[in-house]
């Protein structure tokens, strides 16, 4: 029977539309991960999966809002999807591995929400009450610089490391995958070679014993052989 396991991912004090997770899907499972959004403030969702430890690397992927499927992938070790918001509400980033009966499956994924201007969310920090320094806001007037060319040339800086993280965090993910492989293969190589071992043991003792039969005048074995 099919069971759903739920996980609820909205954070309702979050500052920022980024968000990464690793989860483990057991075998035979279907999961779903949800996200809370408003189309008011974000107008487009990124969703990027990838499989980084199980079986043989691959899960069914699944978009949806309610009954509505936004996208979809069968069998797939890694996807990106990107999708324009038509309406607010509960988006599901679901993971299926009901055709695995024995191999549980890592899957690392990221969920981006972008605002009207293609960027991430921010802080505002006048939201928060802040208010502008005097003396400060004379001393960078005086240096020439304004703090709409501060904030911007800070909001790039920014976009650069939400880039940097982003790559070192897919970069994490490969690893681990590799990890994983690597693993995997270690693990079959030795239990083969454990196997062939055996075998090659088993045949030099009957091999052995078949040779001192020929030498035994009472053995079944060594009549049977001679004659």
């Amino acid at each position: 029977m099919r069971s759903v396991s739920v996980l609820l991912l909205t954070l309702g004090l979050a500052l920022a539309g980024e968000y990464d997770f690793t989860v483990e899907v057991p075998a035979g499972k279907f999961q779903c991960y949800f996200q809370a959004v408003d189309i008011a403030k974000y107008k487009t969702l990124e969703v990027d999966y990838q499989v980084i430890d199980g079986g043989d690397l691959n899960i069914n992927f699944m978009l949806m809002l309610g009954a509505n499927v936004l996208a979809q992938e069968a069998m797939k070790t890694d996807g990106s999807h990107k999708i324009e918001l038509k309406e607010s509400g509960d988006y599901q980033v679901c993971f299926d591995n009901s055709f695995s009966y024995q191999t549980r499956k890592v899957v690392f994924f990221e969920m981006f929400l972008f605002d009207e201007k293609g960027q991430l969310d921010e802080l505002d920090i006048a939201r928060l009450g802040a208010q502008p320094d005097a003396t400060f806001m004379k001393k960078m007037e005086e240096m020439g610089i304004s703090m709409e060319s501060f904030h911007a040339s800070a909001q790039r800086i920014k976009n650069e490391l939400n880039k940097v993280e982003y790559h070192q965090s897919l970069m994490r993910a490969h690893e681990a995958r590799d990890r994983a492989i690597m693993g995997a293969n270690l693990d079959r190589v030795t239990l083969w070679s454990i196997i062939h071992t055996v075998v090659l043991l088993g045949v030099g003792a009957i091999q052995v014993w078949m040779i001192r039969s020929l030498f035994e005048s009472n053995s079944k074995m060594g009549r049977m052989l001679r004659n």
